[in-house]
């Protein structure tokens, strides 16, 4: 949260932070700012003290009544100064940032995040700054959840899980054809189809994909990260991976949530699979609280995927089928945040959020995973992508 920026600065024995850029394009500085807007402006905090935005003209004046940043540095007279030279301000970082920094900054060491731009750091070191890159700061910060992002999470999870389902009803709707071809209204259904149902359901809902849906079908779910052709037809009697991931488009929090559906009866190795998922998914559940390691969880998924009879690459790191990928990640504005479920000596917190996606995949089946986002607690987690059955078979 913003309380531990303080702390985490201490640690990393910083004086000041700097970061720059917009919401749009990084997340960090809708975070640190609550700026809504296409306009690059420097954020500038110093240990103990009030946070600062730096920008100009009508960019400053917005700054004032939508940002909670209420402090500001007014850069426009620097911009206008160069402007009647005929320079454009954004080329001349170092003249914009001597003015802000000489005049706000009294600390030795600034720290900047990884996407503090190159030409900008050059910039604050010309000027003789000592600078010292904290790539783990801000995702620290940001890993640990307000109640306010977990009711934005929450939101953006009940548009996910209404887009998803509106979908589920697509294909229970649908005849199967030749082929096994599953057919709605007559025609094909296609991946084209279902990605603009989901599309137009999410608009509708005040949220848009973030990045693309994976949307998989039969064997080519063995490829957990396959996005699907528009011309890939779904049918009937194979797995078939939803996984949705959208943002809300006034306050950029995203969900993630993965459905495999079945249309008609899974055979039995099928069925297995999606048994050791779902009992995967509840060992993770049972495991996961404040306090606990996060390997140790991963492990509790894991072990369950060994005792019913399929590999991992966690146990066995030659495994090319089973579950080959991590048990999942923190959410928040981006998809893939921290907490890093990768670190293996690291706990959960209360207020870590995170989208949790226990799956298997088969060369000759394709794959079958679940996922959905979770609350970390001091007790049980707290699911907040609610609505939809674990395992459909249609």
């Amino acid at each position: 949260m913003l309380e531990d920026i303080d702390r985490l600065m201490e640690l990393e024995e910083v004086d000041g932070l700097l970061a720059f850029g917009n919401a749009f394009e990084n997340p960090d500085i809708f975070w640190l700012t609550g700026f809504r807007s296409l306009d690059d402006i420097s954020f500038l905090h110093n240990r103990g003290e009030e946070s600062l935005v730096a920008t100009s003209f009508h960019a400053l004046e917005r700054v004032t009544k939508e940002s909670f940043i209420k402090r500001t540095h007014d850069l426009t007279e620097v911009v206008r100064s160069l402007m009647k030279e005929g320079r454009r301000a954004s080329d001349f970082p170092e003249i914009l940032l001597k003015n802000m920094l000489n005049a706000e900054f009294s600390g030795e060491v600034l720290g900047v995040p990884d996407h503090f731009p190159a030409s900008r750091l050059v910039a604050v070191q010309n000027l003789g700054y000592k600078v010292k890159v904290v790539p783990d700061l801000l995702k620290d910060a940001r890993a640990t959840k307000s109640a306010d992002e977990i009711n934005l999470i929450e939101k953006a999870g009940k548009a996910t899980i209404g887009a998803i389902s509106q979908v589920i009803e697509m294909i229970r709707d649908a005849d199967i054809g030749a082929n096994d071809i599953l057919l709605y209204n007559k025609k094909p259904l296609t991946v084209k189809d279902v990605k603009l149902a989901l599309d137009h359901f999410l608009l509708d809902h005040g949220a848009e994909s973030a990045e693309d849906a994976i949307l998989a079908v039969g064997e080519k779910g063995f490829d957990w990260h396959y996005l699907g052709l528009p011309e890939d037809k779904l049918k009937a009697g194979v797995p078939i991976i939803m996984d949705v991931f959208p943002r809300l488009k006034q306050e950029f929090y995203v969900a993630d949530v993965t459905r495999t559906v079945v249309k008609g009866k899974p055979d039995d190795k099928v069925k297995q699979m999606f048994d050791a998922v779902l009992a995967a998914g509840d060992a993770v559940f049972d495991a996961m609280t404040d306090g606990a390691n996060i390997d140790e969880v991963n492990l509790e998924c894991y072990n369950t995927f060994k005792k019913h009879g399929f590999d991992s690459s966690r146990l066995n790191p030659s495994a090319v089928e089973g579950m080959t990928h991590g048990l999942g990640h923190g959410i928040g504005l981006a998809i893939h945040e921290n907490p890093s479920l990768y670190k293996r000596d690291a706990c959960y917190e209360d207020g870590h959020v995170v989208a949790i996606e226990p799956g298997v995949y088969l060369k000759a089946h394709g794959g079958v995973r679940m996922e959905n986002d979770f609350v970390v607690t001091k007790g049980k987690p707290r699911r907040t992508t609610l609505g939809l059955d674990d395992a459909m078979y249609l």
